[in-house]
């Protein structure tokens, strides 16, 4: 009831059938409104055009730092998901209108609701999807407890090499869910999740212009995430008392030698970090025939470190040397209050929220995180309600940001402050049952205090992109940003034999220093979004199904050629400049892709057998990424100079991955 409007909620048979998606679960809700396709760069999850490290991940209340491997440090995101969907019984995707139990949070809350283990035998599940494989044990352990069990193991750094893709990556990730029943009333949920990621480089591929360049500046290195968490529930006859207790780590680790030497006196970069936060929530909620209430409090031990040697180009070639360690307290408290109306067609809900962190003076002041929100659904029949919801929420500073402003000089650290966004949103929404969902809704979002890098005079939100981190330089909290726009979403879940969904999102993202400057877009600035879903079933355990995508193409900061070229400039860096005065000066373009999958399952009396066929993007079709600025080289491979020999001639190529990705996946359960 908090959220009456920016939520959608996918069951588990949506996500395991979802076409393009090859049991992933990142991949499933770019699917659904609000959720932008994939950006100029990366995997990023961004949602209403906020950036992703605006996002929070739950899985039964535990939070997860996020939910897929190699992720970015500052953008999360990352190329595949971390969360296994044997997991997962489904999931509450929203948007907007956050309840108050939620901290930390600008564009998006993604709860997973964890799946309880069988409970009347052991069962096994074996799985082959698009680049790993995996092995799910789950039953139960006495009466009252039931385990899940999960381990995967990729395969995609030998598949890879088939495309002459210049990064390997090599992860596997374990996954534990113990569910017990203390009493009829009483639950306990313990959570572990495991990744551990690696990402090398072909330097043996066939040696294209790509192959050459992407090899030439993207550094090896790893990745470590891990969840530790409980969840203790006890259950009232009007509502239920909630204890959460977790622990969360992410650790990154990459080297990068000019040429790939390997040798110290080539080295380019040399990268140490680490975030690691110990938390606590006790809430308490509330239910009466006309009204409910939640209030609770929670505290946070956060642990970041950082030690970063590396050379980049601030008007010149410079070592730029951080190290810093820092250990700090969050504490919040809210409350939050909804009220049914004239025979609850009325629907009202008002929360507030205070948070303080002891990072600096200003953000030790709770009054500065101060967040109030409200929202109010109203019937206008048995199927159409309109519905709004406003608030004002705020978020920390991603920890590399707060990082590198440790590491400079005494003071910098205040320049950290807690980011904040005021939206709004309208709509009206048609549901019949639990078939047919129709909603329109139009959204408006102001930013203040974001993250204003001073090394490259952009918002964090123009960021360019880092295989590492984004924002690891010197900061202040001065950029603006906003971002508006309206979605349409249409749904009919499975009846029959037809199941459909169509999403269109329309909106912009923009930023800037100060009201006196000029809006500009941000990476996340997508404007025209849509996707179409349709599947079928039929026969004895027959399914197909098809999606189409078209989107408009994101904004990038292009490459300086001149500046590029120069020998000692590219001989260091192995990759273009950014032409910082014309940051997000241009713009990929439109594109679109068709995904079809085929299922096939074989239900017996001891074991059911599922085969997949998954062909991503079937048509083959062009998916834009920025384009590379590479060396022009002659028939022997040899880097071509210019007439003075102090620069090297330079060539512009396209980049896309135009290329049609089939898998042949496998579902074994016993």
């Amino acid at each position: 009831p908090e959220t009456p409007l920016s939520i959608k909620n996918i069951n588990r048979s949506e996500m395991m059938r979802m076409p393009g998606a090859v049991l992933d679960l990142s991949k499933v809700i770019q699917n659904f409104p609000g959720v932008l396709p994939k950006p100029s760069f990366g995997y990023a999850i961004a949602m209403r055009g906020g950036a992703p490290n605006e996002n929070r991940y739950f899985l039964d209340g535990i939070s997860l730092p996020t939910i897929n491997h190699f992720s970015i440090q500052g953008a999360s995101g990352g190329a595949v998901s971390l969360i296994n969907l044997d997991h997962i019984q489904g999931m509450d995707l929203i948007t907007g209108g956050f309840s108050a139990d939620v901290d930390d949070v600008l564009s998006g809350v993604l709860e997973l609701e964890g799946r309880n283990a069988r409970k009347d035998r052991w069962g096994v599940r074996a799985t082959q999807g698009g680049t790993d494989y995996g092995l799910t044990l789950e039953g139960p352990v006495g009466k009252r407890t039931a385990v899940t069990l999960s381990g995967r193991n990729s395969f995609s750094q030998h598949y890879f090499k088939l495309f002459n893709i210049p990064v390997l990556p090599t992860y596997q990730d374990a996954q534990l869910r113990i569910h017990h029943k203390l009493s009829d009333r009483k639950d306990l949920t313990i959570i572990g999740l495991g990744g551990w990621d690696k990402y090398d480089l072909y330097t043996e591929g066939r040696g294209s212009d790509a192959l050459l360049y992407n090899v030439g500046y993207i550094p090896e290195g790893t990745q470590q995430t891990r969840v530790l968490g409980a969840r203790y529930r006890s259950f009232t006859e009007n509502g239920h008392w909630e204890y959460v207790l977790s622990r969360d780590l992410v650790d990154n680790a990459a080297d990068k030698f000019i040429g790939n030497s390997g040798l110290e006196q080539d080295r380019q970069l040399d990268y140490q970090s680490y975030e690691n936060n110990t938390r606590f929530q006790l809430s308490h909620h509330v239910v009466s025939k006309d009204w409910q209430w939640k209030y609770g409090l929670n505290l946070i031990h956060r642990s970041y470190g950082l030690d970063m040697w590396s050379l980049r180009f601030n008007d010149s070639i410079q070592t730029v040397d951080m190290e810093s360690t820092l250990s700090f307290l969050s504490g919040g408290a809210f409350t939050h209050l909804t009220r049914n109306y004239l025979q609850n067609r009325l629907t009202t809900s008002a929360g507030l929220r205070l948070d303080l962190h002891t990072l600096n003076s200003t953000t030790q002041n709770p009054l500065q995180q101060l967040s109030p929100r409200a929202s109010a659904q109203y019937h206008l029949s048995d199927t159409w309600a309109v519905q709004t919801n406003v608030g004002s929420y705020t978020q920390l500073p991603p920890a590399i940001v707060v990082l590198a402003n440790a590491a400079a000089a005494e003071g910098t650290l205040d320049n950290s402050l807690s980011a904040r966004v005021n939206q709004a949103a309208l709509g009206i929404e048609f549901q019949n049952g639990q078939t047919y969902r129709f909603s329109l809704e139009g959204y408006y979002k102001a930013y203040s205090q974001l993250p204003y890098l001073l090394d490259d005079a952009m918002s964090f939100s123009q960021a360019i992109g880092a295989y590492v981190a984004v924002g690891d330089q010197v900061s202040t909290s001065d950029a603006e940003g906003r971002s508006y726009g309206f979605e349409l979403f249409l749904q009919q879940k499975l009846k029959g034999t037809y199941w459909w969904t169509m999403s269109y999102n329309f909106g912009f993202s923009d930023t800037r220093l100060n009201n006196t400057q000029a809006w500009e877009p941000t990476v996340w600035d997508n404007r025209h979004n849509i996707n179409l879903v349709l599947g079928k079933v039929w026969g004895k355990g027959w399914q197909i199904g098809t999606k189409y995508r078209w989107a408009t193409g994101t904004p990038y900061t292009p490459f300086d050629p001149a500046l590029s070229a120069i020998t000692g400039h590219w001989d260091v860096l192995q990759r273009g400049i950014f032409d910082l005065n014309n940051v997000m000066g241009a713009r990929l373009p439109s594109y679109s892709v068709i995904d079809v999958r085929l299922d096939k399952t074989y239900n017996k009396k001891n074991y059911s057998l599922t085969w997949f066929l998954d062909l991503q993007n079937f048509t083959s079709s062009d998916i834009p990424l920025m384009p590379y600025l590479t060396l022009d080289r002659g028939e022997d491979g040899a880097p071509q100079l210019s007439a003075d020999g102090t620069s090297y001639l330079v060539k512009s190529i396209e980049s896309d991955t135009g290329r049609l990705l089939p898998t042949l996946g496998l579902i074994l359960e016993i």
